[in-house]
């Protein structure tokens, strides 16, 4: 029996197949693909079924957010397909593990409020202005003070099947489908961090991780999209959680 699974995705070829380095011989390792031909030396790939017509955002959001539909364990490491696991977990495992925690979630180390975040993405990446008032529109009719401070990124987690997560889950998939409109969109880590911060705030055990853990190289390396170009730790601010400081495990 795996105590635990470590789950990735490729949906539409947006991704390259980053193979694993070293496995962990107490876990399993899913790659859950759309491809038939997909072809991997480390990951076991599945074939997603009934997904056919699906926008490739949809199959993503649908994989990251009903992971135990897929996983053989009760507790996933999901990465997102442009991640490399280098080394097996084991430090971070026992930590959490020992800490009895529902999740461990990665701490956004530059901006830590929804409006502040969606502006960047609107002037950088060129989002639809449209699209990110919509979201802050939902958050501010729900009574969110946008001033609230604590956001977490969405491409490394870790989570078990327990009532709290599973509800966290269902409620943030529903809401992305809710704001997206026609189809859903790329606002998985802003409405997820809405979600966290105004319903389970109290109720999640959350072990936060920084953003050096997919950065600095020694247990993963975070990737360009569709590359081998890694991404550069960055210069952190003060990690915020639930409008507090918070000192993350790594």
């Amino acid at each position: 029996m795996k105590r635990y699974t470590v789950l990735t995705y490729i949906f539409g070829g947006y991704e390259i197949v980053q193979e694993v380095m070293e496995k962990d011989p107490n876990a399993e390792y899913l790659l859950i693909t759309d491809d038939p031909r997909l072809r991997s030396r480390t990951w076991e790939v599945v074939v997603a079924d009934g997904m056919d017509g699906w926008p490739v955002m949809e199959k993503c959001y649908y994989v990251r957010f009903h992971p135990f539909e897929f996983a053989h364990t009760d507790t996933v490491v999901r990465i997102d397909g442009s991640i490399e696991m280098r080394q097996p977990l084991t430090e971070l495992m026992t930590e959490f593990y020992g800490g009895k925690y529902d999740r461990c979630l990665m701490i956004h180390p530059l901006r830590n409020r929804f409006d502040v975040e969606l502006d960047v993405w609107v002037k950088c990446r060129k989002y639809p202005r449209a699209v990110a008032d919509r979201c802050l529109k939902m958050m501010k009719g729900f009574g969110y003070d946008l001033g609230y401070q604590g956001m977490f990124q969405g491409c490394f987690e870790v989570v078990r099947k327990t009532a709290v997560n599973l509800d966290a889950n269902r409620l943030t998939y529903h809401l992305m489908k809710y704001t997206g409109g026609d189809e859903i969109d790329r606002l998985d880590q802003h409405i997820f961090s809405f979600v966290v911060n105004t319903q389970f705030s109290e109720t999640m055990k959350i072990l936060p991780v920084s953003e050096d853990i997919v950065t600095d190289g020694k247990w993963m390396q975070w990737y360009g999209h569709h590359s081998k170009s890694a991404i550069a730790q960055k210069k952190a601010k003060q990690p915020m959680m639930f409008n507090k400081e918070v000192i993350p495990y790594f």
